[in-house]
């Protein structure tokens, strides 16, 4: 023991006279090393092989770690030829910093792991000159780790522990879908036998080859059959690079290159999980649009897919009262390559919060920029050709969050929002310059489960934000930049989704359509350009777990904030020297004006009787929604009834099948302008923005008074915990009463089966 000390000591001294040592660790004084050898010596106390130490490993110096490794080892050789134990899981024994020298005669020794032996050896590497200098025999310790390794182990297992230390990961993922499209009556928006069929595999690799570092691939191979989504994969037999990316993690930032999700604000970088326009989804409806989302989004519900680098760093402040945290976040990647008459265009993006009063005040500041490297077209620039123009989009906001509480389950909680935009259309031009702004706020007071909420929103006649691109279901051919079919309608009740690639379009502002017997107040979601008003609403939670519950939302009529459009949508004409109403064939300028109500209530029985692992769910919604254009006729109205059931099988055996059924229907009656030749019927209107003139298309304006009526029946099967299967049947029909030999019925067949190995 005696002669170990003073070992310790010299080296000690010689260390702090010369130069320092770095490997995966600074000097032996401080405490600045790689986080896998904190994580290997916590291993080998939480397997028995080391006692705790009397602080954190995270706290300890490079020389007591350097101890405690040279402790290990002599525990390993005290092992002599003993079989190794399974892992053992035991509690931590009291902290306290043990010495460098022998274990007592009456200690007991655990055996040691795979992963303890692992662990013991990459110690051993780190600081190998240390022991040395501890008079520790590394080569005898090496030889016993490398003999403990191989005992006993077929080839096979030796492989994959290999893998295991490397930090590498293998997993698969499968999916397959099977739909069948039927149409019938005069106006059928498919053959007698449309079908598509998509399956496709992907194969993941997650790997840490050095410590702070992941490496995560993911390679989807395709292969469809009949009408293909265009998402964009319109060919058979593809493999698909899905995902890329190589991301450091450390104590100040974490880095990322390749691929990443990211989003901002509701008013910069947003994208709300594809908008829901009623409180209540019923179960297919539900499936069927997570099935389109996992393929075009990975399903990464309000996360933008982005390819680039990004950078964020948090501070944290746990035991101040007054400042919580500072978080900050970087972004720059490319959008788009450059062809001959189109830039190569980039994004570029930060954000940076801070909190205080253990997070209940947040003040926070984004900023966007996109724009077009005016150095990679090889077209000339042409002053009427859009395509030609250079472009520069800037958006910024502030915003602000508070929580006051009251009581543990009492608080009123509130933010805000403002921001501002410019868009340059085209730098050769300083008069197609573009500035506009707009806001948005909330309010909430909470009283255990009751919420009472309001939301104002004042965005301006041309706001844009890049994620305000929230659609429903493109229906027409070729529509860029959007996940649609090539049979006009073929997925009908399904949203609409931005490809995998972020912020399409964004160099120019566009919009997609929406179906105006969905939603015509907010299709782009809070970020809708042109509205200013007030919306209410309320939720209560009631019974054991909430398991009641009901809701509503109103359209307030405060006079001038009443929900409505700021100004007429108005574009410029086609000369391009003046700005006309695109959907006014009187051309009178008229704003609309939008009123409502909704309310829904869903009971989960489940809860309520306490039934584990079981389903049993019932939901109504009815929802009102008006819109006065303004003319003097009466308001365009639809009204939405929807009625949802899902419930467990109870037979035994069988016990683990859900089955859904749901009823819903929307009735609209009125006159609207909508698009020419679009949709069937053609309920489908787009915000068009004020420089796209030649590509609005024409408005007519029309009588719609449609009832669309549907019908779905579905079920899942959890065949393991790996495999599952579930299918949906849809019986959809409208009717059209201005076209009385107006008759279109759809049947359709949705079979998916998913498996993860």
């Amino acid at each position: 023991m005696k002669k170990l000390l003073s070992q310790i000591l010299i080296l000690t001294a010689c260390i702090a006279t010369t130069t320092p040592l770095f490997a995966g660790h600074g000097t032996l004084s401080s405490i600045e090393r790689d986080g896998w050898i904190n994580l290997s010596v916590n291993q080998l106390v939480t397997e028995g092989v080391l006692e705790a130490p009397s602080k954190p490993v995270k706290d300890l110096t490079n020389l007591e770690v350097a101890q405690l490794t040279s402790k290990a080892g002599e525990v390993l050789m005290a092992q002599a030829d003993l079989t190794l134990p399974p892992t053992l899981d035991m509690p931590l024994p009291e902290p306290s910093l043990p010495s460098p020298g022998l274990p007592s005669a009456n200690s007991t020794l655990p055996g040691l792991t795979p992963a303890a032996t692992g662990n013991m050896s990459q110690l051993i590497q780190e600081f190998r000159e240390e022991l040395s200098g501890m008079g520790t025999d590394v080569a005898k310790l090496e030889d016993r780790i490398y003999a403990l390794e191989h005992r006993n182990e077929s080839l096979a297992e030796l492989q994959k522990r290999y893998l295991k230390r490397t930090g590498a990961e293998g997993s698969g993922y499968s999916r397959g879908y099977i739909n069948d499209f039927r149409g019938f009556g005069a106006n059928p928006a498919y053959g007698p036998m449309v079908y598509n069929a998509m399956i496709f595999m992907d194969m993941r690799l997650k790997s840490i080859p050095v410590p702070f570092i992941l490496f995560e691939t993911d390679f989807r191979f395709w292969r469809t059959i009949g009408y293909y989504y265009a998402e964009p994969h319109n060919i058979t037999n593809k493999i698909d690079l899905r995902w890329m990316s190589l991301t450091s993690f450390n104590e100040i930032a974490t880095v990322t290159g390749g691929d990443f999700f990211k989003h901002y604000t509701p008013l910069t970088l947003w994208n709300s999980e594809v908008p829901v326009f009623t409180f209540i989804e019923p179960a297919s409806y539900y499936r069927t649009r997570k099935d389109v989302e996992e393929l075009a989004m990975m399903n990464r519900g309000p996360d933008w897919y982005l390819r680039g680098f990004q950078i964020s760093s948090k501070v944290a402040w746990p035991e101040s009262d007054f400042l919580s945290y500072l978080k900050f976040h970087t972004m720059v990647g490319p959008l788009k390559q450059a062809t001959q008459f189109r830039f190569g265009d980039y994004f570029a993006g930060s954000q940076v919060s801070t909190s205080f009063l253990n997070d209940n005040l947040e003040f926070m500041g984004t900023g966007l920029y996109i724009w077009d490297d005016t150095a990679t077209a090889s077209g000339p620039y042409n002053p009427n050709f859009p395509l030609t123009f250079a472009r520069k989009y800037h958006i910024g906001s502030l915003s602000a969050r508070v929580k006051v509480p009251f009581a543990d389950d009492v608080n009123v909680t509130g933010s805000t929002e403002y921001a501002a935009t410019r868009f340059e259309d085209d730098l050769n031009n300083p008069l197609r310059v573009f500035e506009d702004w707009a806001v948005l706020g909330t309010g909430s007071l909470n009283i255990s489960g009751f919420h009472l909420t309001g939301k104002y929103l004042n965005n301006g006649p041309y706001f844009y934000s890049p994620g305000a691109q929230t659609n429903r279901f493109t229906p027409g051919n070729g529509s860029n930049g959007y996940l649609t079919t090539n049979n006009l309608g073929e997925d009908e009740f399904l949203i609409g989704y931005l490809n995998r690639y972020g912020l399409q379009g964004a160099n120019r502002p566009s919009f997609a359509p929406f179906d105006r017997m969905v939603e015509n107040m907010l299709p782009y979601g809070d970020a809708t350009p042109n509205r200013l008003g007030v919306i209410g609403g309320i939720s209560v939670d009631i019974g054991k777990k909430g398991w009641l519950k009901p809701q509503a939302s109103w359209v307030l009529p405060l006079g001038s904030l009443q929900m409505h459009e700021i100004q007429a949508n108005y574009v410029l004409n086609g000369p391009g020297d003046g700005a006309v109403d695109v959907d006014s064939t009187t051309n009178t300028g008229n704003a609309r004006t939008f009123g409502g109500w909704e309310a829904a209530v869903s009971a989960d029985l489940a809860k309520a009787f306490d039934l584990a692992n079981k389903t049993y769910h019932v939901a109504f919604d009815y929802k009102n929604q008006t819109t006065d254009l303004g003319t003097g006729a009466a308001p365009f109205a639809v009204n939405t009834l929807i009625g949802a059931v899902d419930f467990t099988v109870p037979i035994s055996g069988f016990d683990s099948v859900v089955l859904s059924a749901a009823f819903e229907q929307a009735t609209a009656a009125g006159n609207e302008y909508v698009l020419t030749g679009v949709g069937n019927p053609g309920t489908i209107a787009n915000y068009p923005f004020y420089l796209d003139s030649s590509t609005l298309g024409q408005y007519v304006y029309t009588p719609l008074n449609i009832t669309r009526t549907s019908w779905a029946f579905g079920f899942k099967y959890p065949l393991s915990q790996t495999i599952a299967f579930r299918a949906d049947y849809f019986i959809n029909q409208y009717l059209w009463s201005d076209l009385p030999n107006y008759e279109r019925r759809d049947q359709i067949w949705r079979f998916t089966y998913e498996a993860s190995f």
